[in-house]
């Protein structure tokens, strides 16, 4: 676990952007960023459109900004998402995991209980809506998740949140442009 905590400690301190893409033909992928393709943005409104209504999991599958995501809760067996009645989840967008996806770090992708682990800590389970998401919560990981606003707006320890609130069936979806460091 101590060779985790630093290879991600590691990796958290880059600054990297990108994006998930979707390829030739409209075909979303989270294979490295082939040369011609067009980038995906997670906040378009109608990637973001077409999240609104489902269960958390099948929201971010909506979203082609956010198939990186996908992939980790996949492999992390974290479908179980949709069933939880109230959660608020902090969204690592591709511009970040493209960059850094699960699939390339061996001791996460071919550990589905230590990548579950680490995504879990992008989950509290209660909705929080704007008027309720400043301050620490704990996470389904059992870390403390503190978000704060300053003048560049909201921030979950230190990362910069990208899209403010997006409803879907039951959880309040939070982007973020990095992979947030918990605490």
């Amino acid at each position: 676990m101590h060779v985790l905590r630093g290879l991600l400690a590691g990796v958290l301190t880059l600054s990297l952007g990108g994006c998930g893409f979707i390829g030739r033909g409209g075909v979303v992928t989270g294979q490295p960023l082939p040369s011609g393709s067009v980038i995906a943005d997670a906040c378009a409104p109608q990637n973001l459109a077409a999240m609104e209504g489902k269960p958390v999991v099948a929201a971010i599958a909506a979203n082609p900004g956010l198939s990186q995501l996908l992939a980790g809760f996949k492999r992390a067996g974290l479908q179980t998402f949709d069933d939880v009645p109230a959660l608020t989840l902090f969204a690592t967008s591709d511009q970040y995991l493209m960059h850094f996806p699960f699939q390339n770090i061996p001791m996460l992708w071919d550990n589905p209980d230590s990548l579950a682990r680490v995504l879990k800590q992008s989950a509290v389970e209660e909705r929080l809506d704007l008027d309720h998401l400043l301050g620490r919560h704990t996470t389904m990981s059992s870390t403390q998740a503190v978000v704060t606003n300053d003048a560049e707006g909201l921030r979950v320890n230190r990362t910069r949140v990208v899209c403010r609130q997006l409803d879907t069936a039951n959880a309040a979806v939070y982007i973020v442009n990095d992979l947030v460091a918990y605490q």
